[in-house]
């Protein structure tokens, strides 16, 4: 019975080697928090170290097996020192999550060239650098999962932080095409795409009067994203969109531009309205 179909579900990830990127905060740690608890053996990766030794120490405490990793996902070599650590401990490579990613909002003449490549680097390059050393293996061994995290910026343009979008377009156009690439292997690959996250990120992305669009509607917690990979780990679907009904009409508005650039201006007023509160809240907070 139904009782059955979950409990195969659960054990879909006990004890499968799951590397998580960007594993220090937000998304990622959360991710790592739910996979605990279904019994995976998680490699927890990050370039902020002390952050990420903080998040494996606790997961530890509650039981979890954990390798913590520092590594860039930028450099491809230290993508091949991680994988060869992985394989020589594990002997395998069930799932990745690329996770990791940032976010420099402004004017995009304005932006400086480094932050430019940086977000470029790091979101899209990291995303594919990730892709290319897993699969190998995943193919070897005849079984494997990739997720890649994008957004629904990844679906509709944002003005303010268009590289950011245009990375996340990019993450979402080459996972796709991976996802068809692979259509006959027995490796899967998954997008998924959130809404804007309650997460240091979207903290810092406050500070910016340009990121109107990241705050249209209330912030998704963490621990609602990470349902979402886990769902894409679970299904064959191409792409997960979080919550499921924004995401829909993301992609119903991109079929229709002009729809869109219409409504711009009412969305950007809201997300205007949304910044100001946000920071009033905060200020007096403090």
């Amino acid at each position: 019975g139904l009782g059955d179909v979950y409990k195969r579900q659960e054990s879909m990830l006990e004890e499968r080697i799951t590397i998580i990127t960007g594993a220090a905060g937000g998304i990622g740690s959360a991710a790592a928090r739910l996979f605990a608890q279904q019994g995976a053996i998680l490699v927890l990766t990050d370039i902020r170290n002390k952050e990420l030794q903080e998040v494996t120490e606790s997961l530890k405490e509650s039981g979890a097996e954990v390798l913590a990793v520092e590594h860039d996902i930028r450099d491809p070599e230290s993508w091949e020192s991680l994988v060869e650590k992985v394989r020589g401990k594990y002997g395998r490579i069930d799932i990745l999550i690329n996770n990791a990613g940032v976010i420099q909002p402004g004017e995009a003449e304005k932006i400086s060239l480094d932050e430019l490549h940086h977000q470029v680097s790091v979101n899209f390059l990291g995303t594919m650098n990730g892709c290319r050393a897993v699969l190998p293996t995943m193919k070897t061994q005849g079984s494997g999962k990739i997720i890649n995290v994008a957004s629904l910026g990844g679906i509709v343009p944002m003005p303010g932080e268009a590289v950011y979008s245009a990375t996340k377009f990019a993450i979402r156009g080459y996972s796709l095409s991976l996802h068809a690439e692979l259509h006959h292997s027995p490796v899967g690959i998954a997008v998924v795409c959130p809404d804007s996250v309650d997460t240091p990120q979207l903290d810092y992305e406050l500070q910016y009067d340009e990121a109107v669009l990241s705050f249209i509607g209330d912030p998704l917690k963490p621990e609602k994203v990470a349902k979402g990979i886990r769902k894409a780990v679970r299904t064959k679907k191409a792409e997960v969109l979080v919550p499921s009904g924004m995401g829909i009409v993301c992609r119903l508005g991109m079929a229709f531009p002009r729809m869109y650039f219409f409504l711009l201006p009412l969305l950007e007023r809201i997300g205007s309205s949304t910044i100001k509160k946000r920071r009033k809240k905060k200020k007096t907070e403090k």
